[in-house]
């Protein structure tokens, strides 16, 4: 009803944004520079930080905009929920390294590293306090009926009942609701063609008559083709129409309207990541992945003769798994098994130690006693990098199943590859070693995919590094 509204708002915030990050820029400048009594150098010119002052702010908008700090789909006020304290934390941090590390690969020793630091303190409580008189402002319009629309709302009561709920707890959407007794039908009512008649007539009469601003129909069964002269009458006088849609046996968390052609399409899905996250997922995946290529190169010198003498057969292991939706690839690991075993897997399904459609045995007489080390050390997963160079595979992520385990999932299961597989995951980082039911690892992989963030991401990458040094 006012997605146009939400858009221009968040633009506008940017903007407010960025000019508040440069008055912070130039302040931090001016106080900076002042120091230089208290015995500390003086800055360079500003000439010199002038351009570097324009990429501080692209790059603090753009950290914002990834955090989702601009949602504004609960309304005027889920911008101060979204906006807060802890969030605009990560942003100064995150941005804190962006900036420092290029300067130090480069050498740069013009930019003061004192003068970053103490920027990225009085942006902080600049962007924060900028966000309480956002609250504010927001809560005074709020409260003034001349910024809000009036709607005409018909429909099945109970639809309309459930509406003015959420009415009632999003004041924040600036509705003056208009009901008329003569515009509400009773549960499960379905209009027939001559009931879409008489209630367009009435709709139109009233309309001419009160100051109308939006009309709002919510009908458990809308019918567009009959409610098409409503809609076009409407739209003859200036009217926006707004039509519900009931999804309420609908259980997909995300929705989403586009228009293609002449065509309205309404998509459900199971999530809908931020382009600005998904896109920073794959430069860290690139630039994981490249490290890792590095690392890989480094160690298969070792462990190549290594893995040769202590066992016969190739250094490398490679095995058809399932990725994303089911895409079929080739998986690359170090071998830590004897050769032919994958041909005697059936011979020790019996001893299976999980339950559910995945197979490990702590014990498997398969794996030799340098495999043992590898595994433990998790160094045998090393060659996935290649996979994530590829694009097969993200640092984080589900970890794909084989194609046996994949042909006997059921529907439910499917779910966990919906993403992009990864190296490491939320199972690794949460007691792999202590998980034996497949159901949990389902559990933990879907709440992965429900919550994901860039942020979340780096979490498990720490988290991992943790459980590797630890032994876990």
């Amino acid at each position: 009803m006012n997605r146009r509204r939400r858009a221009f708002v968040t633009d506008i915030l940017m903007v407010l944004d960025g000019l508040v990050i440069l008055a912070a820029f130039l302040i931090t400048y001016f106080l900076r520079e002042q120091l230089h009594r208290f015995g500390m150098e003086n800055l360079t010119d500003f000439s010199y930080y002038f351009p570097f002052m324009l990429w501080v702010m692209i790059i603090w908008l753009v950290l914002l905009k990834g955090m989702n700090c601009y949602s504004l789909t609960g309304g005027l006020e889920s911008l101060s929920r979204s906006m807060t304290f802890p969030k605009l934390v990560l942003v100064e941090i995150f941005g804190l390294a962006v900036l420092s590390i290029p300067l130090f690969f480069f050498r740069e020793r013009e930019i003061s590293r004192t003068f970053l630091l103490f920027f990225s303190i009085i942006n902080l409580f600049f962007l924060t306090a900028f966000r309480f008189l956002l609250f504010l402002f927001f809560t005074s319009i709020r409260r003034n009926k001349k910024y809000h629309r009036k709607v005409l709302i018909a429909g099945n009561k109970n639809m309309v009942s459930q509406f003015m709920a959420v009415h009632k707890s999003m004041p924040e959407l600036l509705i003056d609701a208009d009901i008329n007794p003569d515009f509400i039908f009773r549960a499960n009512l379905v209009l027939s063609n001559r009931d879409w008649q008489n209630l367009s007539g009435a709709i139109i009469k009233y309309i001419m008559n009160n100051v109308i601003d939006e009309v709002l129909l919510v009908f458990h069964s809308p019918n567009l083709t009959l409610a098409s002269p409503l809609i076009n009458e409407c739209r003859r006088l200036g009217i926006m129409v707004n039509f519900t849609l009931d999804t309420s046996e609908i259980s997909y968390p995300k929705t989403e309207i586009d228009k293609i052609g002449s065509f309205n399409i309404l998509t459900f899905q199971s999530y809908d990541y931020s382009p600005v996250q998904r896109f920073a997922k794959r430069v860290m995946d690139l630039m994981g992945g490249f490290t890792g290529c590095v690392l890989f190169a480094l160690v298969y010198i070792f462990m190549a003769p290594l893995i040769k003498i202590t066992s016969p057969g190739p250094v490398l292991f490679t095995q058809s798994r399932k990725g994303k939706n089911g895409r079929e690839f080739r998986l690359y690991k170090f071998r830590t098994m004897y050769a032919g075993a994958e041909k005697r897997k059936k011979e020790f399904l019996a001893h299976n130690e999980m339950r559910g459609h995945i197979f490990k045995l702590k014990d498997d007489p398969r794996i030799t006693p340098l495999g043992k080390f590898l595994r433990r050390t998790s160094i045998d997963e090393i060659p996935q990098f290649i996979n994530i160079l590829k694009g097969d595979m993200s640092l984080v992520g589900t970890r794909p199943p084989t194609v046996e385990e994949f042909e006997t999932y059921e529907k439910q299961h499917r779910r966990r590859l919906s993403i992009q597989p990864g190296l490491t995951g939320l199972w690794q980082v949460s007691g792999r070693n202590r998980v034996f039911d497949f159901e949990d690892i389902v559990k933990l992989d879907t709440e992965y995919i429900d919550k994901w963030s860039i942020w979340l991401d780096i979490k498990i990458i720490f988290k991992t590094f943790t459980v590797l040094f630890s032994g876990q």
